[in-house]
């Protein structure tokens, strides 16, 4: 499997599965945003819910992913 992800005006980055999230982790979206991982809130067989805190604005914001789904961290 290409662990790796297109993010517009960055290009192909790697990336890791969104089950492996931690605690403290950076992520990279769409024109070079990014976002630490505040905390995992809930976890199910399938999903991860994450709160994370945008870097450049401070507000916080609460996602739910597949495990599966590619996410640019580090």
């Amino acid at each position: 499997m290409n662990n790796t992800i297109q993010l517009q005006h960055i290009g192909r980055v790697n990336a890791i599965p969104a089950g492996e999230l931690k605690k403290g982790m950076q992520m990279v979206w769409n024109f070079g945003d990014t976002s630490t991982v505040k905390e995992i809130t809930k976890e199910t067989a399938k999903s991860v819910w994450v709160t994370e805190i945008a870097d450049k604005s401070g507000r916080e914001y609460n996602r739910r992913f597949s495990k599966t789904r590619l996410v640019a961290a580090f």
